[in-house]
């Protein structure tokens, strides 16, 4: 028997076996190359990206998630179409309760342009990801449960991830399915748990309000097998790309409050904080979520094919 914190862990890992097994941002304009690999190169200059989530603050083993990335254009026509090749690379560690997963995945983005204003971009992330699961962290009553000392403590497999990605200076919209290979893996006490097949749309437009300010609404719907959609909507607004703050709302779990300020010109930092909306708002267990962007061409539009958010 497994008491119940434990009970609540174990459960929520079988049934994300068939849902939701993905770190979700709430920020996640700041850090849309973690979703799709395609978004690699969009910006004329390196791009580094890090961040930290804590979900759930004050609760024993929420979800703590920390990732860093980075991509860069690695060829481009030398007429200035916009044809291009760019690459990239995604480290992440996502904890909870008794379970840590690494990720660790490289990624390959060519964009052709469609016309003079649009740009499209198709790109692949490879890598590896591992599960490690930490008995030590289970408390039980009978400590010869063979739910536990049966299930493997490390599990290693691939991940390909594929994504599609178009924009101009006005919008943007995106499409990736995650843990596309669907491997299956020994969770506790079962050889029947997958890594579900994860679907998620992104997509934004910038709507300018007068010279200085604009509104960017935008919007994420992630999905996947046997669970509900899960919606973020974003509304945003921003000061010369210099200053912005905004508000969420996701469906499932959360309203939240944004802010994003560039730094010295090279740097832009993102906080969010998230209100819990379910049952778990009685214990005051709200999210809160840090990033960092380092540009080392300073946040400046470019003239064709800019970013219609930050950049």
């Amino acid at each position: 028997m497994i008491k119940k914190l434990s009970i609540a862990f174990f459960l929520a890992f079988s049934v994300t076996g068939f849902s939701q097994q993905i770190p979700q941002f709430t920020n996640y304009l700041t850090n849309q190359f973690a979703y799709n690999p395609a978004v690699a190169g969009s910006k004329e200059c390196l791009d580094i990206t890090l961040g930290h989530r804590t979900q759930w603050s004050g609760f024993e083993g929420a979800p703590v998630t920390t990732y860093g990335s980075f991509n860069t254009t690695l060829k481009q026509d030398k007429f200035g179409l916009g044809y291009k090749h760019a690459i990239g690379l995604v480290a992440l560690s996502d904890s909870y309760g008794p379970f840590t997963r690494s990720k660790l995945k490289a990624a390959y983005a060519y964009h052709l342009p469609l016309t003079r204003d649009i740009l499209f971009s198709m790109g692949m992330f490879f890598g590896i990801e591992q599960v490690n699961f930490d008995a030590g962290n289970v408390t039980l009553i009978n400590y010869n449960d063979d739910a536990v000392n049966n299930s493997r403590r490390s599990t290693i497999f691939p991940e390909i991830t594929p994504g599609v990605f178009l924009q101009s200076d006005k919008w943007f919209a995106g499409a990736t399915l995650q843990q596309t290979l669907g491997n299956r893996k020994k969770a506790v006490g079962t050889d029947d748990t997958r890594l579900t097949r994860h679907g998620t749309l992104m997509g934004g437009l910038n709507i300018p309000i007068t010279d200085d300010w604009s509104i960017i609404p935008s919007t994420m719907f992630k999905f996947s097998k046997a669970a509900p959609w899960a919606i973020d909507v974003n509304a945003m607004a921003d000061y010369k790309r210099k200053f912005s703050i905004g508000v969420s709302y996701r469906n499932t779990d959360a309203v939240a409050a944004l802010i994003n300020f560039n730094l010295l010109n090279y740097f832009r930092v993102g906080y969010a904080y998230d209100y819990t909306l379910s049952k778990l708002r009685v214990g005051g267990f709200n999210t809160h979520e840090v990033t960092l962007v380092v540009n080392p061409c300073g946040f400046r539009a470019d003239p064709k094919y800019a970013c219609p958010t930050f950049n």
